[in-house]
């Protein structure tokens, strides 16, 4: 048995900017007997305007310092 190395060990990431395309976001795992996918299409920018309100609200209430993520904000 061999060790494994961290070629073997990573996942390939591709990332693409296309005009016109708000947000498109797949998730795919190919092997030779099938293929697994998650894709997730955002059909405007409606969604992460609303997300950038909703952390702005939250924000202002909130005095301490400090880094913030949206698990904070959505208290996930």
């Amino acid at each position: 048995m061999h060790p494994v190395t961290n070629e073997e060990k990573s996942i390939p990431i591709e990332a693409f900017r296309e005009a016109g395309v708000f947000g498109t976001h797949s998730i795919m795992y190919n092997s030779a007997i099938d293929t697994i996918s998650i894709k997730h299409e955002a059909h405007s920018r409606e969604g992460f305007v609303q997300g950038a309100v909703i952390a702005a609200e939250w924000l202002v209430n909130h005095n301490e310092s400090g880094t913030f993520s949206m698990d904070d904000v959505l208290k996930l």
